[in-house]
């Protein structure tokens, strides 16, 4: 009996005999040229304080906060006050009986001493329970080894900041969870480098992460300068997207406009706008705060960027009109979304994504030529590993000459286009600093004076690796191709380039040019966007709803204030749903029995998260109510807003057309099948004899079967290529395969 009864005297011993007082190390926050917040856990409710000195000997002792938290612990705060700016400070803390080590700390220089800055930033560290070690290897054999090989193993000289958008933890109500897999294996980091986070999804506002950081304001959003770049914490979670906090931002911002010693905002934040490897990640509210840094960007003259996480992997992109950066630091840790997983999207802004654990460094210069440098070091993933590889770069510069302005070479003012799918090309590209080609904006106009509202326009940056392919690679992106272009257009286009440090040229002077083939109607349909609810459209089957962007957490309308949601997206939701709309077309039964008349079709469509199919399908209909002729239905599967063209030769004897709209739902319980700027069209070809009575040709005789001519948009009407007379013109186009010359 008696190795039990020994056993049993174990299991009675107070458990204080094996408690560890000091359970989350010192870390720090809040660091200025004069002050600097330490602090860390443990189980002792008394006797807490840091004793601090320019040697290890220390010397000066303050007293620290002792705060309760969960289950017998306390959390511990001092802040140490009148330091000197750009000094190393020792330091060690102390509860009850039970002190740490010695480590170290350097004060940031005041921002008029113009010193520059090193950052990283990271997220989602949350454990993969299948890779749990994932974060404490890229803390210490990815941002220490990699500082050391770039510069030192002094941590507290080498490094500014560490930011992190959120989702620390899988759990953040489970308390043991924060010292076991956040603070425990980034301790020696954070021993050194002030920690600035904001909360994700995975913290459920719990107050974990309230008591375990120190932030300003109401620390759900705050702002802190350090040297010459203003950095803001923004809270996306439900909940949290208000009006009061991008009020707080735009108050920041303008903030940092009037701070003369500010020349960089890296604001951070939880929730991406736009997410190329997790469709289901992004949140609407997150893109109106986007929208103020893009603002301040451009009005301020200071770019920004925006760090961002909750999809598990690196993207990186930028705003086209602003120099401004969106950078998801994802995964430190968390499971990661590969390619082909889930719903995914190739979006304009993102130039880079990656399916890989790792950080970014951020590299700020001050001075009179500011700078940042933006590199994204990879530890690999499941598959591959990698070693502190560098897989991006970026640099951003505020005094950047931008590149010369372009040419519109081809098609060349006053040409005809030979088809409709003309290759439009521009002159060689040529930098004043020798910068890198960078991006190419092509536009297109019905009128070279006004480009308020582009017809179309292609954006095409200098690489797009996306699902692990450049889908750019070899592009001189001095040429586009654009498709679908109607026949009798007039129109203009023009260009301008882009560096890679984000400046843009001026405009090319416009370029007019005229498509071959005949001019079209005006488009037939009443009410084709969903503005006027579902007025002028009849149900068959299902549901329609005219949703307005957001709505029941749908999607935002390609134009306008609203789209059709055909299936049920609020209410009434169905499996299949059909609506349709019946266009008159008596007054071209002329065109259309002589076998000249075509309807051109066109529109843009979307679902949610690439599941459900929405379609669109036109029937010629005869006198009689028979159908004679269908275009057949046609649509896609895709998460983003994508245009359909398509065009239906009209058999003699239409008398009337049945636009429809088609919704089929795959997953889910929504039928997210999405339509919005719908169009139905005539070409009607003029008979060859000018002489002859049919008022296609323009006569104005009084027979009732006349095609309409006052209906036909795009007659030259006295106009000069894209003059105002071709102002009128809707064009259905889209800007789909990019070419290169030669």
């Amino acid at each position: 009996m008696l190795p039990r009864l020994i056993v049993l005297s174990v299991l009675l011993l107070p458990a204080t005999t094996f408690a560890q007082e000091i359970g989350v190390e010192p870390y720090l926050q809040l660091a200025s040229p004069t002050a600097i917040h330490v602090m860390w856990e443990s189980d002792s409710e008394t006797d807490a304080s840091v004793e601090y000195g320019l040697t290890e000997a220390l010397g000066t002792t303050v007293t620290a906060g002792n705060d309760a938290g969960s289950f017998g612990h306390y959390h511990h705060r001092a802040e140490l006050t009148g330091l000197t700016p750009a000094t190393r400070y020792h330091y060690r803390v102390t509860s009850g009986s039970t002190s740490s080590d010695i480590h170290d700390f350097i004060t940031p220089a005041e921002a008029s001493a113009e010193a520059d800055l090193r950052i990283v930033a990271m997220s989602d560290m949350q454990q993969d329970w299948q890779n749990t070690h994932v974060f404490e290897e890229v803390t210490n054999e990815g941002v220490i080894d990699f500082t050391t090989e770039e510069w030192s193993d002094d941590l507290a000289a080498e490094l500014n900041a560490v930011m992190v958008p959120g989702d620390l933890v899988t759990t953040g109500p489970s308390y043991d969870e924060w010292p076991d897999t956040f603070f425990t294996p980034g301790q020696n980091l954070f021993h050194h480098v002030p920690l600035y986070p904001v909360p994700g999804n995975h913290e459920g506002d719990s107050a974990n992460f309230f008591n375990f950081f120190h932030l300003p304001g109401n620390e759900h959003w705050w702002g802190h300068s350090v040297g010459n770049v203003r950095m803001i914490g923004l809270d996306s979670n439900g909940g949290y997207r208000t009006q009061e906090q991008l009020d707080f931002l735009e108050g920041e911002l303008e903030d940092a406009c009037a701070d003369a010693d500010i020349d960089f905002v890296f604001a951070q934040l939880h929730h991406p706008h736009k997410s190329e490897l997790w469709l289901a990640g992004e949140t609407a509210w997150s893109g109106d705060a986007i929208a103020l840094l893009e603002a301040f960007s451009t009005d301020c003259g200071k770019p920004s960027l925006h760090f961002f996480g909750h999809t598990h992997g690196y993207s990186r992109g930028q705003s086209r009109d602003h120099r401004h950066v969106m950078v998801n630091v994802a995964t430190a840790g968390g499971n990661i979304d590969y390619w082909g997983e889930y719903a995914q999207a190739d979006y304009d802004q993102f130039v880079i994504s990656q399916d890989e654990w790792g950080f970014v460094m951020m590299e700020v210069s001050a001075g009179d030529a500011p700078s940042f440098r933006l590199r994204r070091v990879s530890r690999g993933n499941e598959n591959l590993a990698r070693d502190n590889e560098v897989r991006d770069l970026l640099t951003v510069r505020t005094n950047n000459d931008p590149p010369a302005t372009p040419e519109a070479l081809s098609p060349a003012d006053g040409e005809t286009a030979p088809d409709l799918s003309p290759l439009l090309v521009a002159s060689t590209y040529s930098d004043p600093d020798t910068d890198l080609h960078g991006g190419s904006h092509f536009q297109v106009s019905a009128d070279c004076a006004d480009w308020s509202d582009p017809m179309a326009e292609a954006w095409i940056q200098h690489i797009n690796e996306y699902g692990g392919v450049d889908l750019q690679a070899g592009d001189d992106l001095a040429d586009t191709v654009i498709e679908g272009l109607l026949p009798g257009m007039e129109v203009c286009w023009r260009v301008r380039y882009r560096d890679q440090g984000l400046a843009w040229s001026d405009w090319s002077a416009p370029a007019g040019f005229r498509t071959a083939g005949d001019a079209l109607t005006k488009n037939l349909l009443l009410n084709p966007g969903a503005e006027d609810g579902i007025e002028h459209w009849s149900i068959t089957s299902g549901t329609l709803e005219s949703v307005t962007g957001g709505e029941c957490e749908g999607v935002e309308p390609r134009s306008g204030g609203r789209y059709f949601a055909i299936g049920g997206l609020c209410a009434d939701e169905s499996e299949t749903a059909s609506a349709v709309q019946r266009v008159e077309v008596d007054a071209y039964a002329k065109a259309i029995d002589d076998e000249r008349a075509t309807a051109f079709i066109a529109g843009w469509f979307r679902d949610f998260s690439g599941d459900d199919l929405p379609e669109v399908e036109v029937i010629a209909i005869d006198a009689k109510g028979a159908k004679i002729a269908s275009s057949g239905r046609h649509g896609e599967p895709i998460a983003t807003w994508t245009q359909l063209t398509d065009e239906l030769p009209l058999p003699p004897g239409t008398r009337s057309l049945d636009f429809l709209m088609h919704g089929t739902r795959f997953a889910g319980t929504d039928n997210d099948s999405y339509l919005d700027d719908l169009e139905l069209r005539l070409a009607i070809t003029p008979l060859p004899d000018p002489g002859d009575d049919d008022d296609s040709a323009g006569d104005d005789d009084d027979d009732d079967d006349d095609d309409s001519a006052s209906d036909v948009e795009g007659c030259s009407c006295g106009s000069s290529i894209g003059g105002s007379g071709s102002a009128g013109w809707l064009l259905v186009l889209v800007l789909l395969g990019r070419r290169r010359r030669g």
